[in-house]
């Protein structure tokens, strides 16, 4: 039995600079890794078969299996068995995740001995997040998330994830986004993240999409008004619909007490080590 752990991950900062060719949009992210995860298994079986914990529909993990089966002309089966625990539609790269943890987990199951090379274009092949869910480790993500440049390692020991009810569609967010120049250049950020300057990083710090998916999904403003007044300077994850605040230098009971007083369900969480 193989057994995989996937990572949900955070967009700590966003901008969307461009619209490509293909259909997809240029991006950049500064993006890290949550110990919040699910974790699939990997068993013989006849045939290929996913036992989730929650229903699922169109399951990409299924998906993956078939067309990895059918790419290397497999003729074994497997038995996977999801446990989801990363909200859905919630912005954190569960999806993405499960899919970069398929890859892996199948590799080792079926014996493939699958290059680096072979290992990530299947992940780009799959989806944006893919790629940076393969490894997991802090990085600034660029283009369509095929450009990465890993950065310096910071354990962040408080994170407070937000999902709300709503499920976010980030193909009806990016259609409705309008591209605008930021006011302060991206590289700014990765500076500020990579050299610990953390108060001014998350003061200026900002997710381009963030008026949009409210525009889109109004329900949502009266949830993140609430969030502001217990952290002016929170902020959104990916197209939402999870809000987060960070703790770089954590003072818990007081951000805790606010959360309680005003009854908002949060996950407590922390970059992975």
């Amino acid at each position: 039995m193989i057994v995989e752990k996937a990572y949900a991950k955070l967009n700590l900062a966003l901008d969307v600079t461009s619209k490509r060719e293909d259909g997809y949009h240029n991006l950049e992210m500064i993006v890290v890794s949550l110990e919040l995860h699910d974790v699939l298994t990997f068993e013989p079986y006849h045939r290929i078969v996913l036992n989730c914990n929650i229903d699922i529909h169109d399951n990409s993990v299924l998906k993956t299996a078939k067309l990895i089966q059918e790419k290397y002309k497999v003729t074994e089966g497997v038995k996977i068995t999801l446990e989801k625990n990363i909200p859905i539609g919630a912005g954190l790269g569960g999806g993405s995740s499960d899919v970069a943890a398929t890859i892996r987990g199948l590799d080792q199951f079926w014996g493939l001995n699958l290059s680096k090379k072979d290992k990530e274009d299947l992940a780009l092949s799959l989806g944006s997040d893919t790629l940076f869910s393969l490894y997991g480790d802090p990085a600034y993500v660029s283009g369509r998330g095929e450009h990465m440049e890993f950065l310096k390692p910071i354990y962040i020991p408080i994170v407070y994830l937000y999902p709300s009810l709503i499920e976010v569609s980030t193909k009806t967010v990016f259609e409705n986004h309008e591209i605008k120049s930021p006011s302060l250049p991206f590289e700014s950020l990765v500076y500020d993240y990579q050299n610990q300057i953390f108060d001014r990083f998350n003061e200026k710090s900002y997710n381009a999409l963030t008026p949009t998916t409210l525009k889109v999904y109004p329900a949502l403003k009266t949830h993140v008004k609430t969030l502001r007044k217990i952290d002016p300077y929170v902020k959104m994850t990916g197209s939402g619909s999870t809000f987060f605040t960070i703790l770089f230098n954590p003072d818990d009971e007081v951000i805790l007490k606010k959360l309680l007083k005003n009854s908002i369900n949060f996950i407590k969480t922390q970059t992975k080590a």
